[in-house]
């Protein structure tokens, strides 16, 4: 028997996002992994009541995990528009969540600054 319970993922500051629930599986011998490579519980899912969340207060139980989305940058990059300007070293054109220019005073070295609060848009068309 597969079971799924609930976790919350915090956004970080300067990310004003509301809290994300998640569902999280815990897959039993039976489970089956689809064509791309993704698991899928078996056909006797059951909610694991131990694991019993309250949403009005989620950090309650403990458990309180970063979001993914803003750890990698991700959230920023979405509020940018996909397109940014680095912080470090001042270039545009970024459409990722990492700065991928080369270093100015080392060619063969890439900025590979993480989308950030300091970034600014880049609105120029290209």
């Amino acid at each position: 028997m597969c079971n799924y319970y609930y976790l919350h993922h915090h956004h970080m500051h300067p990310c004003t996002r509301d809290i994300d629930m998640v569902v999280h599986y815990v897959f039993c011998k039976y489970a089956t992994v689809d064509e791309a490579g993704a698991m899928i519980p078996c056909t006797n899912l059951q909610y694991d009541d131990s694991q019993n969340i309250d949403y009005t207060d989620p950090c309650a139980m403990g458990g309180c995990l970063a979001s993914p989305d803003c750890s990698s940058g991700g959230c920023r990059l979405e509020e940018l528009n996909g397109r940014w300007i680095c912080c470090q070293c001042r270039r545009g054109g970024n459409q990722g969540r990492w700065c991928r220019h080369r270093m100015r005073g080392s060619p063969d070295t890439f900025c590979y600054h993480v989308c950030c609060a300091d970034c600014q848009p880049d609105t120029k068309k290209r």
